[in-house]
């Protein structure tokens, strides 16, 4: 367990500052992490997760920093020996990771692997990217590279929605009223009882495209990052579609907390920021 001194965290830790109306950056931890890729909030520890890809290989170098809330402990190497872990996703006291060609369930009391759930198509290489988690505890998990939904039932992981072209370059996930949203190439959805595609749902704008990280804005509308735009993006509940500051941010995975109006970060070339946003 690697822990960063508080006198390093001064030094990468900048004052709140507004970057435009209704976003302020409270905090922000540059060239610590590697290759960050997700965070995920742990309400009960009050703590954040964050993933580092450290290298896309099955190489055993990744790992998962916990961050306190307020920036002031680090804990680089909280847990260890994952390949390439991405996408992060809470419930109760396990942390699912999507790592590269499985699903990596980590205990929360002890920081201890409990399972891996390989994917089905393990061998031929999925990149297994993004989490997300329906309000009845079902697990599902985004392939890029074989344009697949996956999802964790009786402790399998299976096919749910194989579909070549709406889930091309398959990323970002997030669960809404019955509806994952899928980002990747394209922006489209999925009704979570028939995993079919649901037509009439919340567009951005069509300029944009290739997505990244989706969360909520606690308004029935979406933050999104981008693969080509460093800026986060707010598509609003009327479709409407507007960079949140002019400032590139260049996020990646992002998660808002709406109890919170706390936005988590993660950050290109090793950083981390956690936002206000209302």
């Amino acid at each position: 367990m690697t822990k960063l001194s508080l006198s390093l965290l001064l030094f990468l830790i900048y004052p709140s500052t507004t970057l435009s109306a209704g976003l302020e950056l409270l905090w922000s931890v540059k060239n610590t992490f590697s290759m960050p890729e997700s965070a995920a909030f742990d309400d009960k520890r009050q703590v954040i997760y964050i993933s580092n890809v450290n290298e896309y290989a099955k190489d055993g170098n990744g790992f998962i920093s916990r961050v306190s809330l307020d920036g002031q402990s680090i804990e680089l190497k909280w847990l260890k020996g994952l390949n390439s872990p991405t996408g992060l996703a809470v419930l109760a006291d396990t942390l699912y990771v999507a790592d590269y060609d499985a699903l990596v369930a980590i205990n929360l009391t002890n920081g201890k692997i409990i399972q891996r759930f390989d994917a089905p198509d393990a061998k031929s290489k999925p990149v297994l990217n993004d989490v997300a988690i329906s309000r009845d505890g079902i697990v599902y998990v985004s392939g890029s590279a074989s344009q697949t939904i996956y999802r964790l039932l009786d402790n399998q992981l299976e096919f749910w929605v194989k579909a070549p072209e709406l889930l091309k370059f398959a990323n970002g996930l997030f669960i809404s009223n019955g509806v994952l949203y899928h980002g990747g190439l394209h922006w489209n959805a999925f009704n979570i009882e028939s995993g079919k595609p649901v037509v009439d749902i919340l567009r951005p704008d069509k300029t944009l495209k290739k997505f990244d990280g989706i969360t909520s804005d606690g308004n029935n509308g979406f933050l999104v990052t981008l693969i080509e735009d460093s800026r986060i993006w707010h598509i609003q509940k009327n479709g409407i579609s507007q960079p949140l500051s002019k400032k590139e941010l260049n996020g990646i995975d992002l998660q808002y907390l709406p109890d919170k109006k706390l936005l988590l970060v993660p950050q290109v070339e090793g950083g981390f920021s956690l936002f206000r946003f209302d």
